[in-house]
């Protein structure tokens, strides 16, 4: 059974590849043969096409290439919800929500077992599943030094380091139903007890606030990053080996869909998916 889940394992992560090759072109209408012969009807309507002046709206192509990757990753764990990756590094990991943040601490995304520092990245269980809140939280062991394996959140630590923070400013989220996009925005370290640890606010200026405490004690930050009560942040959440009760947060910021037009015109080459397994 666990050879079984593991090919499979291996196949959904080699269709991602495919799947992500074929989402870019799609954002950017580098279309191949395939799409030169297809109907009329799967192509993208011109209310569908990436421009700087309107929202983007997923393609039916794109969602066809989504639903091919989910119902491979859903095959293997039908917790599973999004995947996760930064270009340019080793984090590169499914992402599953229970409804609970104890499961999946330890247990494996394939179902083969239980390892502590190991587990599955998964998402609060007070969040919601869309990543539509002002706040969405990713848990991850860093893993480190303790297993041979260190992919996971491991790299996550890695950006208290401003010079490493600025290589590697872009994380992406694939979900069944979209494509999210996230820029690094603030890299903090706070015991595991901070009061940071939220996902709703009672005012916008409550949110912004936060935000702009977070950004005050942060080790790395981009400072062109305006704090607006508009936007919705990632945080991806890991421990410090040093210190099991310290924890790393990077928030992130997503580039809403008015922007994504221009963000995915100037930097598609650093969004490219490279598979780490």
């Amino acid at each position: 059974m666990k050879n079984t889940k593991n090919k499979k394992y291996i196949v959904a992560l080699l269709a991602f590849l495919a799947v992500a090759g074929i989402a870019l072109s799609a954002f950017f209408g580098l279309q191949g043969s395939k799409n030169d012969t297809s109907s009329a009807s799967n192509q993208p309507s011109s209310s569908q096409q990436v421009t700087s002046s309107s929202a983007y709206q997923v393609s039916e192509e794109e969602k066809a290439a989504l639903k091919e990757q989910f119902d491979g990753l859903k095959g293997i764990n039908p917790d599973t919800i999004a995947y996760v990756y930064a270009p340019g590094t080793n984090l590169d990991e499914p992402v599953v929500y229970n409804g609970d943040n104890t499961t999946y601490l330890s247990k494996l995304f394939d179902g083969s077992g239980e390892d502590p520092y190991m587990g599955t990245v998964f998402m609060d269980m007070d969040n919601k599943t869309d990543f539509s809140d002002k706040l969405t939280w990713l848990f991850g062991h860093a893993r480190g030094s303790k297993v041979p394996d260190s992919r996971m959140f491991n790299d996550v630590n890695f950006y208290d380091d401003q010079a490493f923070f600025d290589a590697h400013p872009y994380v992406v989220v694939r979900t069944p139903e979209k494509v999210h996009y996230y820029q690094a925005a603030f890299m903090i370290i706070v015991h595991e007890s901070t009061a940071f640890y939220r996902t709703s606010f009672d005012s916008d200026q409550q949110f912004e606030e936060q935000l702009t405490a977070v950004r005050e004690g942060a080790v790395a930050k981009n400072d062109n990053i305006e704090i607006k009560a508009s936007d919705n942040y990632l945080v991806l959440s890991t421990c410090r080996e040093d210190d099991v009760t310290i924890r790393a947060n990077l928030y992130l910021r997503e580039i809403p869909e008015s922007e994504l037009g221009d963000f995915l015109a100037e930097h598609k080459d650093e969004l490219n998916y490279v598979p780490t397994r």
